[in-house]
């Protein structure tokens, strides 16, 4: 028989990801702006008490929600395994591989398309936080591309600062408006997997540039 201290363990825990899924619908429903510990808690059909209880306040359940959801900062626990790479071509895999899922992974989660557009349209200090928290990963992971592009005329954090705002442009693009983009429409199949593969080939272009 499952002892108490296991049942309340699970309870929590399953109110806790009710929670988290309700921060999620809400994003999609009605943006950012329509969070609040009122509308999440009613949401998740829980007693907003419960909020404070296993968040400390509704701020900390949305940080909680993104730094969950959010593409880069699920690679701020793996950083030290970039430290294993060894190669440029290592490297430029990895970072290929990265970029192509982004671009997939931003496309398909709705609740992150709002997050992006409400952080490039808002001045909330969450949303500086996590883009500044973002930024700093990305830096962490581009330091070992450094070597390979030292005296190079090729800058590649800029290359790849290019490519990774040129991706939430593409989705938000595509998936608010509808629109396509130099006649790319990636909300069809063949227009994804053309993005996919020009992302590597930008790469791969960058890295045997400094080669010649």
């Amino acid at each position: 028989m499952e002892s108490k201290d296991n049942v309340k363990h699970r309870n929590k825990e399953q109110t806790k990801r009710k929670l988290l899924q309700a921060v999620g619908e809400i994003i999609i429903e009605k943006g950012y702006s329509g969070l609040g510990v009122n509308k999440i808690a009613n949401k998740a059909g829980v007693d907003k008490k419960l909020i404070y209880r296993y968040f400390g306040d509704g701020n900390t359940l949305v940080e909680t929600y993104i730094l969950e959801k959010d593409y880069w900062l699920g690679f701020a626990d793996k950083l030290q395994e970039f430290n294993d790479i060894k190669t440029p071509d290592q490297a430029k895999e990895i970072i290929s591989a990265m970029l192509e899922r982004q671009f997939t992974f931003l496309y398909e989660e709705e609740a992150m398309q709002h997050m992006i557009l409400e952080e490039l349209t808002s001045k909330s200090p969450l949303m500086a936080s996590i883009c500044n928290i973002r930024g700093n990963i990305g830096a962490s992971l581009l330091k070992h591309t450094d070597p390979h592009f030292k005296d190079s005329e090729v800058n590649f954090r800029a290359v790849s600062a290019l490519l990774v705002s040129g991706i939430y442009y593409l989705v938000l693009q595509a998936k608010i408006n509808g629109g396509t983009i130099c006649g790319i429409d990636i909300n069809g199949t063949e227009g994804r997997e053309e993005i996919t593969k020009t992302i590597r080939h930008i790469i791969e272009w960058a890295y045997e540039a400094p080669e010649k």
